[in-house]
C-alpha cells in the first residue's frame, strides 16, 4: 500500500523487565483490586522524593488497600515489600518501563482485529525512516495502527507553555503529523500515562488548545 507505516527496530519486550516490575505486575494481575492505587502511588512519585517521603506514601497506599478490604493481614505484607523494592533506587526509567509493559500487557485501546506489538522502535515509510524519534509502543494489523508516547507522569511532562523548538515540542510536532503521513487504514496516535481523570482532562484541552488534534490521551481508567 502506498505510503503504507510500519514500526521497525524494536527492542525486546523482555528488556523492559526487571526483578521489581516482573513481581509487582505479577501480584497486580492476582489482586487486581489493587491495582488502581499502585497506579496513582506510581503516578505520583517524583525522582528528586526523599526515602521518607516515598516511605510515606508507600505506607499510606497499603494502608488504605487494607481498611478497605482490598487485601488481608498476609498480602500486606507481600505489597508493602514489592513497593518498597520497586521505589528503592526508582528511576524515571523504571517507572516509564512498568507504564510500557502494562499498556503492551493490555493491548490496543481502539484499534481492532489482529495486530503485532512492538516496543520501542523507529517509524518507518516504506523503507525510508520518517523521524529518529522513538515510538515507546506501537501495535500494527491489517486494519491499521496505533502508536502510543508514554509518560507515567503526563501532567509534568506536558506543561503550558508546550514550546514548539524544545525536544518535548518537537515530539509532539511529530506525533500530531503521524496520522497525515501514514495510510494504515485507521490510525491512532496516544500520549498515554497513569494520571486520573482531572489531569487527562487537562492534557487533553492543553494539546487542542495547541493544536494537536490528532493526539489522543489516556490515563489510569483507560489502562485499567
Amino acid at each position: 500500500m502506498k505510503n503504507r507505516c510500519s514500526c521497525r527496530k524494536g527492542k525486546s519486550f523482555k528488556k523492559l523487565f526487571s526483578r521489581e516490575i516482573e513481581e509487582l505486575l505479577g501480584f497486580l494481575e492476582k489482586h487486581r483490586e489493587v491495582k488502581p492505587y499502585v497506579l496513582e502511588l506510581i503516578n505520583l512519585f517524583r525522582p528528586t522524593d526523599s526515602e521518607r517521603v516515598i516511605g510515606e506514601r508507600v505506607f499510606h497506599t497499603v494502608r488504605e488497600c487494607y481498611s478497605n478490604g482490598i487485601v488481608n493481614f498476609f498480602q500486606v505484607e507481600k505489597l508493602l515489600e514489592l513497593l518498597k523494592n520497586f521505589f528503592l533506587h526508582s528511576t524515571d526509567s523504571r517507572r516509564g518501563d512498568f507504564l510500557e509493559v502494562l499498556l503492551s500487557k493490555k493491548g490496543a485501546l481502539s484499534l481492532n482485529g489482529r495486530y503485532r506489538r512492538i516496543n520501542q522502535c523507529k517509524l518507518y515509510k516504506r523503507m525510508m525512516e520518517i523521524s529518529a524519534k522513538e515510538i515507546d509502543v506501537a501495535f500494527t494489523g491489517p486494519l491499521g495502527m496505533e502508536v502510543h508516547e508514554c509518560k507515567a507522569n503526563m501532567v509534568r511532562q506536558w506543561r503550558d507553555p508546550l514550546y514548539k523548538r524544545t525536544k518535548k515540542g518537537r515530539k509532539l510536532i511529530f506525533l500530531n503529523s503521524v496520522k497525515g503521513q501514514c495510510y494504515n487504514g485507521k490510525v491512532f496516535i496516544y500520549c498515554t500515562g497513569l494520571d486520573g481523570d482531572f489531569s487527562v482532562k487537562y492534557i487533553r484541552n492543553l494539546f487542542e488548545a495547541y493544536g494537536y488534534k490528532n493526539i489522543s490521551v489516556a490515563g489510569r481508567k483507560e489502562l485499567l
